[in-house]
């Protein structure tokens, strides 16, 4: 029994070790976290400042002047605990009046709650008086109105309650901010703990205040509680006895005590920080675009055709993600020196719906922001197709391994832990844009090439998905059942006899132009050119079945006879000839696929069923096309537009080739010509 007992008592020490050494890395994730983002904006002004050999602008010197305090605020509460820990903190008791001593410090906070928009409602009765240590205790009102303002939304009201309650006073501060989660209320005092520590959690924080506030109250023989309901609202109350009976004697001093406006500004620092931030951007949905040039976003160039990309290096538009409003305001800065366009925002949230609508070359982004943390947009943007090559430096105060491999994982290109300096800020974002530029123009190089090369005998449709990535084509040759167009212009010869070359050349464009508009409508593919004879085939590279290429290459063939008419009225207004056009139809098997070498290759179909339709063609008669009874067996439908012709015994043909005439208007009804 006795082992049993000290095992269990040996597991619980171990459990609570364990727990203790798990509260002291998050608090030194967090403290670490909250010393390196005011140590970035007090160095970063004044580094800066150095390297040009110029004094600080008065917008760096806010910032600087701001962020030391708060770095001040954090060394203060780092010592008071140490000192609580090793007794050193010796009080010394004077009279306090808590009615003017409230007052005062609630004034201080009436600008900052208007900039915010929140209603402060002072409740304060007199009290007797009270002892305290001044220097210690202003510390606990205002931690707690400083947490009562960060977590009440716009719009909201704080009320401040002084009164006597028996032979204590009552000092109670009323939010209706966002609340407290009721698992989260029992470890509210504890030190190393944050009400929330995720990496979206809403406000910044080093899980020291409340503790701080704890002790203090106790050190003065009071006591703190709170009362919290999730989404609605909480209340702190602080109850202090009045008299000296609960203090130590030698620790008492009668002298009333001088309350010191000047311990404001230290105490307020944090407050200051996002009051800076609700004054730039008042409205959740509002999102900052910094420039110093007309308002607007930079597109991003459409790539068509090799070269003539704009220097991304030098003038890019750059999304800032930073929920600091210090920061966010410090990197813009930065980077519109460099000569960008600056959106910025103030949450992975707004940050998500800015790249949407904006798509800049380039995004920064904190890690631990309120509604959506960096990782989490990160992820959102990697997630979607149209926005994942957008290249992401992760900038945050966390500096650990881990937090570099999550980054990593999710997507992040960079990483530039706090404090940072500016030419590593620099470095980094000149280093990715001009990586980004270059990956724009192998891009627009491979969908030029593309485009210039399959463009040649693919539809459009097939040749913006292939350079869209989203068609495979096996190009090798291979035997395949297809359908062969072929056609010819009768009397190009005698035509070119009587024009001079140039405008023959002309011409003949004019011509191929349309009638390869005919076939790439058609869902055809154009063979080659032949002089004025045009070799088109159905059926390869994209394979459909031999009905439908039958069909195809019949409203191909019409729709070039057509082009041909309205050519012709154009050429014959110029006082030229009018030309006639012939045309021949086979089905058959043919070896199709890419012929030739390294140095030069084509696509194209070989074999007797070429033949045959060069052939057919040849004995057609004008303005009609002959088709050959395996393309004939699938117009059954158009019988009135279909006539026998005579069996056409086809040189280099062994057997006699059964032969059919369809004209080109599906309207007009033929006769037998056999």
């Amino acid at each position: 029994m006795q082992q049993s007992r000290l095992y269990q008592t040996m597991r619980q020490q171990a459990e609570q070790l364990l727990e203790l050494d798990k509260q002291k890395t998050e608090f030194f994730q967090n403290v670490s976290h909250e010393f390196r983002t005011p140590l970035t904006l007090t160095i970063g002004p004044l580094e800066s400042a150095v390297a040009q050999a110029e004094g600080l602008s008065y917008d760096q010197s806010v910032i600087a002047l701001r962020n030391s305090r708060r770095l001040l605020r954090l060394v203060n509460q780092l010592l008071d605990l140490q000192r609580l820990d090793a007794g050193l903190m010796q009080p010394k008791f004077r009279p306090c009046n808590l009615l003017e001593f409230v007052s005062q410090v609630v004034d201080s906070f009436d600008s900052y709650c208007e900039k915010k928009q929140i209603s402060l409602l002072p409740h304060l009765e007199d009290c007797p008086p009270v002892y305290l240590d001044l220097e210690k205790f202003d510390k606990v009102l205002y931690n707690l109105l400083s947490n009562a303002i960060k977590f009440t939304e716009a719009g909201g009201k704080i009320e401040i309650i002084l009164r006597q309650e028996g032979d204590h006073c009552l000092m109670q501060i009323k939010d209706t901010g966002i609340g407290i989660r009721p698992d989260q209320i029992p470890h509210l005092f504890d030190r190393f703990r944050q009400a929330d520590g995720s990496a979206s959690r809403s406000h910044e924080g080093s899980g020291l205040g409340l503790s701080l506030v704890k002790e203090l109250v106790e050190m003065h023989g009071g006591q703190v509680t709170v009362e919290s309901i999730y989404g609605e609202g909480t209340t702190f109350s602080v109850w202090l006895q009045t008299g000296t009976t609960h203090l130590p004697p030698a620790q008492i001093i009668e002298i009333p005590v001088e309350i010191e406006q000047s311990r404001a500004q230290v105490e307020l620092a944090d407050v200051d920080t996002d009051s800076q931030q609700c004054t730039e951007n008042p409205l959740p949905s509002e999102l900052a675009i910094a420039s110093s040039s007309p308002p607007g976003v930079a597109a991003l160039p459409t790539l068509s055709a090799p070269p003539s990309n704009p220097d991304l290096a030098k003038t890019a538009t750059i999304l800032v993600v930073e929920d600091n409003a210090d920061m966010r305001n410090y990197v813009s800065g930065v980077l519109q020196r460099m000569g960008h366009q600056i959106l910025t925002a103030r949450n992975g949230a707004e940050g998500f719906q800015v790249v949407q609508s904006h798509r800049p070359n380039l995004i920064i982004t904190d890690l631990m922001m309120p509604m959506v943390s960096g990782l989490e947009m990160i992820g959102m943007i990697r997630q979607d197709e149209a926005l994942r090559g957008i290249p992401i430096i992760l900038l945050t105060a966390k500096a650990d391994e881990d937090t570099r491999l999550e980054g990593a994982e999710k997507g992040a290109d960079a990483y530039l832990s706090k404090p940072f300096n500016n030419r590593e800020l620099v470095a980094e974002v000149r280093n990715l844009l001009a990586l980004k530029e270059n990956e724009q123009r192998v891009a627009a190089l491979n969908t030029y090439l593309t485009e210039s090369v399959l463009g040649r005998f693919l539809p459009p449709s097939l040749v913006k998905k292939a350079a869209e990535g989203n068609l495979t084509l096996d190009l090798r040759p291979e035997p395949r059942m297809i359908t062969i167009l072929f056609s010819d212009i009768i009397g190009f010869t005698q035509l070119s006899n009587n024009l001079r070359s140039r405008r023959v050349a002309e011409l003949l464009n004019e011509y191929l132009t349309e009638m390869t508009h005919a076939i790439f409508e058609n869902g055809g593919t154009v063979d080659k050119f032949m002089g004025d004879a045009i070799l088109a085939i159905f059926g390869a590279p994209e394979e459909i079945s031999p009905n439908e290429q039958v069909k195809r290459a019949i409203a191909a063939a019409r729709q070039m006879y057509r082009s041909l008419a309205a050519l012709n009225d154009r050429w014959e207004a110029q006082g030229i000839p009018k030309v006639q056009f012939r045309c021949g139809i086979h089905q058959g098997t043919a070896v199709v696929g890419m012929f030739g070498g390294s140095v030069r290759s084509d696509y194209t179909a070989i074999g007797p069923s070429v033949n045959i339709a060069a052939r057919i063609q040849e004995a057609a008669e004008p303005s009609s096309i002959l088709v050959s009874a395996a393309v004939a067996d699938y117009l059954e439908l158009e019988e009135d537009t279909i006539t026998k012709f005579s069996p056409l015994q086809l040189k280099g043909v062994d057997e006699t080739v059964l032969t059919f005439s369809v004209h080109p208007d599906p309207s007009v009804k033929m006769k037998s010509a056999y």
